[in-house]
């Protein structure tokens, strides 16, 4: 059960304003104080790295594990859900890289890139920490649902890239999902992620001694990765491609969510709490695993980069407002 706190949370009204601003405001100022951290020169690029290797392999994944090992998995999966944000998502995705391949007159990569940045939120960083503060532990189900949905956004846009890739390379169409496939299993949050449903499935639980110390690192992994986030930020200055950028982040901070509620209202209702989270995720702002994708493949790294910061610095501001807007629910 969540707190009487966060019971109070679930039934806000316009005039909670301060109430939203305590539940939201945490998250933005780990990221600032990152940030600052950055600019002060306390930091450079190689404590990025490792830190984000600390959080996205050794802090998030005994987290999601934990969550989606102990979760009642009959009651959490809500297959109306799951098709109304997959939907919204690949909605977004056609559309950015349309907006790329027509207006920017990009290639397969650049278009897969502007699609991916237009419709993938910052779910493990952001996401999921925030829908904790919000709605407590009942936020935890519809964004790890999102997480692992995700999973399946991950091996399209390596596929994609692989064969834009293959155009170069000579590659078979075989051997590139091949690739993409064994990219997929080496992402340790997509896997902690389906182990732990696995897990769950087997209804054998977890000993005490694995709940208390999965459960103590990881406490670590979201002000960590909040904290790497804003270092991230902080130094990556913006360096170009403000066209592409601009476009992903007005898609993914304004049309994602506005997509993601027609759909949960018309198209595939659902009941209030669930469009609220499928809503507020798709709200986030562009999700960081656009620019290691984009460096990976040496494709829109300007446009990633940039587009990860705007979308950031905005999202404080859009997300309190979605919030007054959404609750209660």
């Amino acid at each position: 059960m969540y707190s009487a706190r966060h019971q109070t949370a679930d039934r806000l009204g316009p005039a909670s304003m301060q109430t939203i601003i305590i539940s939201v405001t945490p998250l933005f100022a780990v990221i600032f104080l990152g940030y600052f951290a950055a600019k002060s020169r306390m930091f450079d690029t190689r404590a990025v790295g490792v830190l984000a290797t600390f959080v996205f392999t050794f802090a998030m994944p005994p987290m999601l594990f934990r969550l989606m090992a102990t979760a009642d998995l009959a009651a959490i999966v809500e297959f109306r859900f799951l098709g109304v944000y997959l939907y919204g998502e690949l909605l977004l995705f056609a559309a950015g890289a349309i907006f790329s391949g027509w207006l920017l007159r990009g290639g397969l990569a650049e278009m897969t890139i502007q699609g991916f940045g237009s419709s993938f939120s910052n779910g493990v960083v952001i996401g999921l920490p925030l829908m904790l503060a919000v709605f407590g532990e009942r936020g935890g189900p519809p964004s790890l649902l999102i997480i692992t949905l995700d999973v399946f956004l991950f091996s399209l846009v390596t596929i994609l890239l692989e064969f834009a890739r293959a155009g170069k390379s000579g590659k078979q169409g075989s051997a590139i999902i091949k690739e993409a496939g064994f990219a997929v299993l080496r992402n340790p949050v997509a896997m902690a992620t389906a182990l732990g449903i696995v897990w769950g499935l087997t209804g054998f639980g977890l000993t005490p001694l694995i709940d208390k110390t999965f459960g103590f690192i990881g406490q670590a992994g979201p002000p960590a990765g909040l904290f790497a986030l804003g270092l991230s930020l902080g130094l990556r200055p913006i360096a170009g491609g403000l066209g592409p950028a601009t476009g992903m982040a007005l898609f993914k901070l304004f049309a994602h969510p506005a997509i993601v509620w027609l759909i949960a209202t018309y198209l595939i209702p659902l009941d209030p709490f669930w469009r609220a989270a499928a809503v507020l995720f798709a709200a986030c702002p562009v999700g960081a695993n656009v620019f290691v994708f984009a460096q990976q493949y040496s494709v829109g790294v300007a446009s990633s980069s940039t587009a990860i910061l705007i979308s950031t610095a905005i999202s404080m501001l859009t997300i309190t407002a979605l919030l007054l807007v959404l609750l209660p629910i």
